[in-house]
């Protein structure tokens, strides 16, 4: 793994990198998966994120016999968060490179500008971008969305505003895709579903460095607390310092994009009581672990330090989901054809999922209407967090429960 990581970096400052587990190639063709991460650009701290666990479900596919019997190669591709860049790797990728299943990002800005064009080349991808236009069916039949759903951050945010106090939102988001869809959806929700009025609604640039006029209007307009999203790694830093510019004394509850390295280090000490999160449990720090979240833990040390440990997880989890979709198609049908591995995520629902396939999500529940996680068990999913440095990529906080 240590190797996995050194290969990375050089290709980084040079060309393009292929990166292969610590395991010698057995089979004559290896089984190739495409990447497309964030190195660099707005949203770089996700490729990071990512990488460790593409990096983890690598060397863990191919210690167990790879895929088919086929040792698995991981090649990746900056798109330097860049919509433009991100379909000129898709095309090199499968044009050039061939690779049999592309991942095609975690952002979903730049999924988004990948998946027309993978569909009209009839090649399977699994992303952990949180929009659900990713999974949209109908429009990209060979597209799967593996994470939390955006819209579903939904009941977990007005979840940990209640229990917080609060009782008028304002709401501050930034013009990405799923930030805009969690806006407006809690825009339209918590006042007919969870009996919480909305003040005001903010957008801002991703790159915005100052947020003070925002909040103002915010403050002004009577909230009482603040539901905030962005992707930008400096956003909790940028919110929190308007907040302590202001002296405003509102809780901002944020979610998992917005959640980077040492909370600690970014949040003002005059407001670090009043900035939380809503985050997966599995990147929460709780009392107790599991065997399976501790493994994956320490198969994530051997990369280096753990930044996050929830979105790690569900990029292992995109490569174990490839795995399975093609060991299950080949059983049943005889291919791993397009078709057939989009026959079998979509059946998956009622087949079920072998344990170690899915740490996060469990099954995703998709079916042929939909190819997002928006029919997934979110009930034990969520947690709370608050300023702290994280341990192994979770920070301390508590579980979430959800009204039924």
């Amino acid at each position: 793994m240590n190797m996995t990581r050194r290969v990375m970096l050089s290709g980084l400052v040079a060309a393009p990198f292929v990166a292969k587990s610590q395991h010698v190639l057995a089979a004559d063709k290896p089984f190739r998966i495409g990447a497309i991460l964030p190195k660099t650009g707005l949203a770089s701290q996700y490729g990071d994120f990512a990488y460790g666990g593409l990096a983890v479900g690598l060397d863990q596919l191919n210690s167990s016999g790879g895929i088919l019997g086929r040792q698995v190669e991981l090649i990746v591709r900056d798109d330097a968060t860049n919509p433009g860049r991100a379909l000129l790797a898709a095309k090199e990728l499968i044009s050039e490179q061939k690779v049999d299943v592309l991942y095609p990002g975690i952002i979903s800005g730049t999924t988004l500008a990948v998946v027309p064009f993978t569909t009209s080349q009839r090649v399977l991808t699994v992303s952990n971008g949180a929009s659900p236009q990713i999974g949209d069916a109908a429009k990209f039949p060979y597209s799967f969305q593996l994470s939390d759903l955006v819209t579903e951050r939904i009941p977990a945010m007005a979840a940990a505003m209640k229990k917080l106090g609060g009782t008028k939102v304002g709401i501050l988001v930034s013009t990405n895709p799923p930030q805009v869809a969690l806006g407006d959806g809690l825009a339209a929700d918590l006042p007919k579903t969870y009996g919480m009025s909305v003040a005001g609604y903010k957008q801002h640039s991703g790159d915005a460095k100052d947020l003070t006029s925002q909040l103002q209007a915010l403050r002004e307009a009577g909230a009482d607390i603040v539901a905030f999203s962005t992707v930008a790694r400096e956003g909790v830093r940028v919110v929190m310092l308007g907040m302590q510019t202001l002296g405003w004394k509102a809780k901002v509850v944020g979610e998992p994009a917005a959640l980077y390295g040492d909370l600690t280090e970014q949040v003002p000490d005059a407001v670090r009581d009043q900035f939380f999160a809503i985050n997966y449990r599995i990147g929460t720090q709780l009392r107790s672990s599991s065997p399976a979240r501790d493994k994956m833990i320490e198969a994530l040390r051997k990369t280096g330090p753990i930044q996050n440990l929830a979105i790690s997880c569900v990029a292992r989890d995109a490569m174990h989901f490839f795995a399975w979709a093609c060991t299950t198609a080949k059983s049943k049908s005889g291919s791993i054809e397009p078709d057939a591995l989009k026959s079998v995520l979509e059946s998956i629902g009622s087949s079920g999922v072998p344990d170690g396939v899915s740490l996060v999500m469990g099954n995703p529940n998709f079916s042929t209407s939909t190819h997002t996680t928006a029919d997934a068990d979110y009930s034990k999913f969520w947690g709370l967090v608050r300023v702290s440095k994280p341990v192994d990529g979770a920070y301390q906080g508590e579980p979430l429960e959800l009204a039924s």
